[in-house]
């Protein structure tokens, strides 16, 4: 790989890190958390991880009694491989346990169960409840709160075209029993909570929102602050037509979105509405994350959605409809379901590209039957489609390179005038028909279809626990073994290997100096060093790009003629050929001189 292809490389790395940052940095309008009667610790959910896992929950302040000393009363529904467990306290969903290839429980470091109805977003929802019907499909629970509202709460399993094993119905009814009017913009649902699977990760969870088509995401480390904003203990903002928000993860997400039924069925809705979220510091000193790197600054997510302003007379009652998705963010399944949750993938400015390369990587693995080959046949086609700009950007690299003595001594003649050394080397472009662009602009034309499938392998939760060859998990790095208390990564190995490989096989420009030179060799180590602990997903597709484009510049040295570097020979004057369909009888047909053209520059 020449000079170039390695100023291409880096700007792909730069564009991942700077597109990351902006994406976490796309924070909704935040306002002024509540100032007094802040807890330090809320009460542990039903379901949360025990073995003394403590959680320190972002301030909050309850203006409602305390929840009342009652006997839980639990229940559980099973949808395919997901059991939803339902909880009194605070009526709604305690934890969501995946079976299958995922083996992962949701919400297990959420303060409440997914569904508690908080009078303010920081708060708790205190209202005892009790289970009024159960079966194997749902649940309803009711309880009343200390001013006067009856709540019911109907759990139930999605049904019909638009269903899924993680999706679940909310039907929430308020009764005002009172005798005066009730209104407030201040009732939100708990959404539930969202961790990273292991400390160390380098995509940490966020929460997002959808508002009339535009959603967002916010990470937890933007609650850090920066050179231009403090440490924020919680972030909040309002929309007129909010669809939907919650938390995720890398590869899980908790979806709660406003719903309403028309003669259709049920379908998603945009209403006026507010998203809450909180960060929650994750105490590893008593799991197996001790000790590991990022243990100490671990932080799950939090968030809650308002209802629509709620506005009773009294004996009147308001219902609300919402669905909620628990389960992995894979775009096929999202996409199906509508409501924009495919939305939740944030592929980045390159998800027009992204989309139909996770599809067509889907179809690659219904052919193959394994993801680890599927990404092998996806780089494969990728590869094959760039050829052409490939080969043409090499070609012009080429002729750049035979160009290079003759600028060298361009440079040297005039290196007292570099003005006079420009317009020189600019003339040896013109008369050799050399393009100084020609070899970039190509490779530039691929840099959108490497990040879009970087952000492809990067999310696809149907990557989590697939195997291949030593691969036990494609969704982490291939560590077979550890030497001297390091891991052994096999893949990014031989992505540096190769990375040398290519390097060699390009020869370099006769001009390199020995600064560049040394810059030349440290790459590949430099990128193996930031690339070692990628998805093993991650580093397969760039060793065999890698391994590709060796065999690519292999064949061409065999098959395609090294380019020769002659003047391009400039038409002489004179006139032109006459069009054989000229009858100078014809008045229609006249005679025009043809205008000389400058001849255009190769590539």
């Amino acid at each position: 790989m020449d000079r170039k292809g390695w100023i291409v490389i880096i700007l792909c790395s730069a564009g991942i890190a700077v597109n990351a940052w902006f994406a976490s940095k796309s924070k909704p309008q935040t306002v002024p958390p509540a100032p007094a009667g802040e807890v330090a610790k809320a009460p542990p959910a039903p379901g949360a991880p025990a073995q003394g896992s403590t959680i320190t929950a972002a301030p909050t302040t309850t203006t409602a009694a305390a929840t009342p000393s009652a006997p839980e009363e639990t229940h559980t529904v099973t949808s395919g491989s997901v059991t939803w467990h339902f909880t009194t306290k605070g009526g709604g969903i305690s934890k969501v346990v995946l079976g299958g290839t995922d083996q992962l429980t949701l919400n297990g470091h959420g303060v409440e169960p997914i569904g508690a109805l908080r009078r303010e977003a920081a708060g708790n929802d205190p209202v005892a409840y009790k289970i009024t019907a159960k079966s194997d499909k749902g649940i309803t629970f009711e309880g009343t709160n200390a001013e006067g509202i009856a709540i019911r709460k109907v759990f139930a399993l999605s049904e019909g075209g638009a269903s899924d094993e993680h999706l679940i119905r909310l039907t929430i009814s308020l009764t005002n029993t009172t005798t005066v009017q009730h209104k407030s913009e201040e009732y939100y649902l708990y959404a539930g909570s969202a961790n990273s699977m292991s400390p160390d990760e380098a995509l940490k969870p966020s929460f997002f929102y959808n508002d009339a088509g535009d959603a967002k995401q916010v990470h937890t480390n933007s609650f850090d602050g920066g050179m231009m904003s403090s440490e924020q203990a919680s972030m909040s903002s309002s929309h007129s037509k909010l669809r939907y928000g919650g938390v995720m993860s890398r590869f899980y997400t908790q979806i709660l979105s406003h719903e309403k039924i028309d003669k259709s069925g049920r379908t998603w809705a945009d209403k006026p509405g507010k998203i809450w979220a909180s960060r929650i510091l994750i105490d590893h000193t008593h799991d197996q994350f001790k000790g590991k790197s990022g243990s100490e600054k671990d932080y799950a997510i939090q968030a809650a959605v308002s209802l629509p302003p709620v506005d009773l007379a009294p004996k009147a009652t308001q219902t609300e409809e919402f669905s909620l998705y628990a389960g992995p963010k894979e775009y096929k399944r999202l996409d199906t379901l509508g409501g924009q949750r495919n939305f939740v993938m944030f592929y980045g400015m390159f998800g027009f590209i992204s989309r139909p390369l996770n599809t067509l990587m889907r179809w690659m693995h219904d052919l193959s039957g394994n993801w680890g080959l599927a990404i092998i046949l996806m780089t494969i086609i990728i590869r094959t489609i760039l050829w052409p700009l490939q080969a043409k950007s090499q070609y012009s690299m080429k002729r750049m390179g035979k160009l290079a003595p003759l600028m060298k001594e361009v440079q040297e003649k005039h290196k007292d005038n570099p003005t006079q050394a420009q317009m020189e080397v600019m003339k040896l472009y013109k008369d050799y028909g050399v393009n100084p662009v020609g070899g970039c602009f190509p490779m530039l034309l691929q840099i959108p279809i490497f990040f879009a499938f970087y952000g492809v392998l990067q999310n696809a939760a149907e990557l989590r626990g697939q195997g291949w060859l030593w691969v036990h998990d494609l969704s982490v790095a291939d560590t077979v073994g550890h030497f001297m208390g390091y891991p052994v990564n096999p893949l990014p190995l031989i992505m540096g290997l190769t990375m040398i490989a290519q390097m060699k096989l390009t020869p370099q420009p006769a001009t390199m100096d020995k600064s560049q030179k040394i810059m030349m060799n440290i790459m590949p180590v430099f990128f193996l060093w930031i690339c070692y602990n990628f998805a093993s997903a991650l580093a397969l597709y760039w060793a065999v790009t890698n391994i590709y484009a060796i065999a690519q510049s292999w064949i061409m040295k065999l098959y395609i003629p090294e380019p020769e570097l002659k003047k391009v020979e400039h038409m002489a004057k004179g006139p032109a050929p006459k069009n054989p369909f000229f009858n100078p009888a014809n008045p229609l047909h006249k005679d025009k001189k043809s205008k000389l053209k400058s001849p255009k520059l190769g590539g």
